[in-house]
């Protein structure tokens, strides 16, 4: 499995409202995600219209917490941050940048919204944020926000969309990446990203409602775009379309925030294709293991090659049988028996004509390796014995001695694949000069 990306999340945690770290730590996850919360305070309800929260702050939990994690050896592949309510909060932030100088550091700049700076931020505070804003690597602010870090008034927004791409383009410093978010253009609102030379802007229906905890859930769908590879404006568009799908769908009672939860999937990323392994030991005939090669390379099958095999790997009735899907082979060689079992886990199944059980009735969990011996004498009867219960064998007639090795390895195949839905593959085929009704 592979490890999912890390994201240290430094923010408040309310414990009513869909927003801060409530919103965000169920995006990350959908996306596939490891969030870490780092909470730098709790609220008893966020501030979007639930009245006065109870607050605890927790400044001195931070701190100690990180260097938790740095004892640990913990690696973050993210450090995403957002509001900070006091210059000891934006310290914490920079911090973290210094234990973990590689992680990519992602600021949402939490300092306003509708065209003022929130009325509980000293200057101090404003101007450490700044401070950040000029080392993070990829920032998000709303208009107010980028208002106020460029200098203008914070009731200022951009005039139109070449306003607002200068606005952005302004932002970035050396290879920085900004996205401008909810920027108003009638009854639209842009999202305007810039990234060195380039920038673009992504138009949205604007609600008429307003609901606390967007610019979290755009922030945080942002973030998880781009560690899951995704280009600054192909994360641009994942989040847009989730905010505005979730807004649009929210109940009219905005206190709450939006209702997001019911669009979590359309965040969750494509599960992996399952992995068939296939192994012929020590083969003796090239056309078979071409044969095996091009099954492999049509199904996704990867397969593994143990040797001394009773050809050389170049050989011309190998590659003639395999055709031209060479190209589309995941293949690894072995020189023996000791080498696969060291570098390979299992399970396994062991397809013999000396088997006890029909290959049939086994269920073929991912990552198998389907086992088969040389076209002579088979798999090694030492190894069936200590291994009865993973061996099967395909039904034939008592007089029969064996079916082709490249036949049997088909059939093998596509009973994993029947079990398994036929896991990435095309359910269906076209004519080439008339459509089927």
């Amino acid at each position: 499995m592979i490890q999912p990306k890390r994201v240290l999340c430094i923010h408040d945690l309310a414990a009513l409202g869909r927003a801060s770290l409530s919103a965000i730590v169920p995006v990350l996850a959908a996306m596939g995600c490891q969030p870490v919360a780092l909470p730098t305070a709790l609220l008893s309800v966020h501030t979007g219209g639930l009245g006065t929260p109870t607050v605890q702050d927790l400044g001195s939990y931070g701190p100690a917490a990180l260097e938790d994690y740095a004892r640990l050896g913990v690696q973050f592949d993210c450090i995403y941050s957002g509001y900070l309510a006091n210059e000891e909060q934006t310290a914490l932030v920079r911090r973290a940048w210094e234990l973990w100088p590689d992680a990519l550091r992602v600021l949402d700049p939490v300092m306003g919204d509708h065209g003022r700076i929130y009325s509980g931020l000293s200057d101090g505070v404003c101007r450490a944020m700044q401070g950040l804003c000029a080392d993070a690597h990829i920032l998000v602010p709303n208009p107010t926000e980028a208002a106020f870090l460029l200098g203008k008034d914070p009731a200022s927004v951009p005039a139109d969309e070449a306003e607002a791409r200068r606005w952005a383009q302004s932002l970035a410093g050396p290879g920085q990446r900004v996205v401008l978010t909810g920027v108003p253009f009638g009854q639209r609102l842009g999202n305007i990203w810039a990234e060195g030379e380039n920038s673009g802007c992504l138009y949205t229906p604007r609600c008429p409602r307003s609901y606390p905890g967007t610019g979290d859930l755009f922030a945080a769908t942002l973030t998880g775009g781009v560690l899951g590879g995704a280009s600054l404006c192909q994360a641009v568009e994942t989040a847009a379309d989730f905010v505005g799908k979730a807004v649009f769908a929210s109940p009219e009672e905005t206190r709450y925030g939006v209702w997001f939860e019911p669009y979590l999937h359309l965040l969750a990323p494509p599960a992996p294709k399952k992995v068939l392994n296939i192994v012929l030991v020590e083969p003796r005939i090239p056309q078979n293991t071409g044969n095996v090669a091009r099954t492999c390379a049509a199904t996704g099958a990867r397969l593994h090659l143990v040797g001394p095999m009773g050809f050389a790997i170049d050989d011309k009735k190998l590659k003639r049988a395999g055709l031209d899907y060479w190209h589309l082979l995941d293949i690894t060689y072995y020189n023996g028996l000791e080498e696969f079992f060291a570098r390979n886990s299992g399970p396994y199944y062991y397809f013999s004509t000396k088997a006890p059980a029909r290959y049939c009735d086994v269920q073929y969990p991912d990552g198998c390796y389907l086992m088969f011996g040389r076209e002579d004498r088979g798999l090694p009867e030492q190894l069936l014995h200590e291994n009865r219960k993973w061996c099967v064998r395909l039904p034939m007639r008592a007089d029969a001695r064996s079916l082709n090795l490249s036949n049997t390895v088909a059939i093998g195949v596509y009973e994993v694949l029947r079990q398994w839905d036929y896991d990435g593959l095309l359910a269906e085929g076209h004519l080439r000069n008339y459509e089927w009704e």
